[in-house]
């Protein structure tokens, strides 16, 4: 993000809001929205990282002749449009821009806050099968400066390749992670119960992990909502969000996802690391964002790392 040239008056964030990837949706959405501002974008950002919504700006910054940003608008994967750096650096999330399967088009040009234009989006999501695409937050690039989490792109490829690398080389996998990503483990387990249940648009459930080698005698539970979100170790709460949860297959080193259904993790032996999220969201304002608290529970967000 540094190297965006200062002059460019016209830096805009555009991204596909579910997991219908049709490149087709998403050009129509930001063109609309172009029409609508009157602008022309400099370039696309994505607004987390996860899935098709981390890849496909990127990928129209290609097709365009575009330069891909080197950050996303979240630092990690996130379940709601408002959970967003974004709206911790007080981004308007307004206006934007839905498509939906049927090239239907709709036009948000002002809502109360981003939780309400999330609601609105996720409806009409809803309304469509699961599936509507959205481009959103136009700005310029000096509020993109102070609302984004830098590096991204490259930190994700270079975990990704240092975990690879070590399995071609027969060399510890888990070790490379740590090294790179600054992770900390925190429980390690067999699963002894996944739950799944597709509601609102969302998919929301629970991990019961029984702990074995050091953890033996121990319990974990983490909440998810799309993402792990709260982490307990019988019963106390060990990590949350805005912190990272993640949950890997312990022979494989292979990520795993809540978007199955119940009981198909049943049985098999993970391990649960925890790492630190953007600096941007362990401020008050993040944590009012992207706390526990935002999801209902009575739990003060805390450093895990401590």
């Amino acid at each position: 993000p540094q190297e965006v040239r200062d002059k460019v008056k016209s830096y805009y964030s555009a991204f596909p809001e579910t997991k219908d990837s049709r490149v087709r949706r998403l050009q129509m959405s930001v063109r609309e929205l172009s029409e609508y501002v009157g602008k022309n974008f400099y370039a696309y950002i994505a607004s987390e990282t996860g899935g098709g919504n981390g890849i496909l700006p990127m990928y129209l910054n290609a097709l365009e002749g575009k330069p891909s940003i080197n950050a996303d608008c979240c630092g990690r994967a996130k379940p709601e449009m408002g959970i967003s750096l974004t709206n911790v650096a007080g981004i308007p999330v307004t206006p934007l821009v839905m498509v939906s399967p049927f090239m239907e088009t709709i036009i948000l040009k002002t809502s109360v806050d981003d939780y309400r234009a999330e609601d609105i989006a996720r409806n009409v999501a809803v309304a469509c099968g699961g599936s509507v695409t959205v481009a959103r937050c136009p700005t310029k690039v000096d509020d993109y400066r102070r609302g984004v989490a830098v590096n991204q792109v490259t930190r994700c490829i270079k975990i990704g390749e240092v975990i690879r690398r070590a399995k071609e080389t027969g060399k510890d996998p888990e070790e490379a992670f740590l090294e790179v990503s600054g992770a900390l483990k925190v429980f390690e387990g067999v699963v002894s119960s996944f739950e799944c249940e597709g509601k609102g648009g969302f998919n929301w459930g629970n991990w019961f992990v029984k702990g074995t080698g050091s953890y033996e005698g121990h319990g974990m539970r983490v909440w998810y909502k799309n993402e792990h979100l709260i982490g307990w170790i019988d019963g106390e709460p060990r990590i949350t969000c805005p912190d990272l949860i993640c949950i890997v297959d312990a022979e494989e080193f292979e990520g795993l996802s809540n978007f199955v259904e119940s009981g198909v993790h049943n049985g098999r032996s993970v391990k649960i690391y925890g790492i630190k999220a953007s600096d941007l969201w362990r401020t008050p304002r993040g944590v009012e964002i992207f706390g526990p608290r935002h999801f209902g529970f009575d739990i003060d967000y805390r450093l895990f790392e401590h």
